[in-house]
């Protein structure tokens, strides 16, 4: 599993990107880095879709029982 951050550096977007991209500010994405179990589904998938990832990638843990 990678970071929400790992996710968008390791794909070379910038936050400001990603912002603009999701509709929100530059502060309320960096507390989605920070926080991302704040963020509302739609958005993390729409995150996860900018990114080339499936949201289970990077915003769900691999190891659940």
């Amino acid at each position: 599993m990678k970071s929400l951050k790992q996710a968008r550096m390791s794909k070379g977007v910038t936050k400001k990107a990603m912002a603009e991209h999701l509709g929100i500010s530059g502060p309320t994405y960096d507390a989605y880095e920070d926080h991302p179990d704040r963020m509302r589904i739609e958005t993390a998938k729409k995150a996860a879709d900018f990114l080339g990832y499936k949201p289970e990638e990077i915003f769900f843990a691999s190891n659940c029982n």
